[in-house]
């Protein structure tokens, strides 16, 4: 778990929102209750923004190392480009809500 120790209070806490998401998402899904494809579409989008939380310095770490030489291992994002991931994140979080909603009220 020391991967999880080393995200920050926002990566973790939208993490978590995800997480609960997805499993919301899988329920609906298989219960036979809303739009089903919608909702499966909903889980790639979340399991694919749980990846892209989890691995966000990592892979800018692999970024920066195949742009310079000698990078280091201390290289660090910048808060602006933590505040374009949180965004990103999200929104797409925001989206996973939003086909919850939709799939719950729009009818085959």
């Amino acid at each position: 778990m020391k991967w999880f120790n080393d995200l920050r209070k926002g990566q973790k806490i939208l993490l978590l929102i995800n997480v609960v998401l997805i499993i919301a998402l899988l329920v609906l899904a298989f219960s036979g209750v809303g739009l089903s494809d919608l909702f499966a579409m909903g889980f790639i989008m979340g399991f694919l923004n749980i990846i892209s939380i989890i691995f966000a310095r990592g892979l800018f770490k692999f970024g920066i190392d195949l742009d310079t030489e000698n990078a280091g291992d201390n290289v660090e994002p910048s808060d602006w480009k933590y505040m374009k991931w949180y965004s990103s994140w999200g929104w797409i979080t925001v989206i996973e809500v939003a086909i919850i909603i939709l799939g719950l009220v729009i009818k085959e």
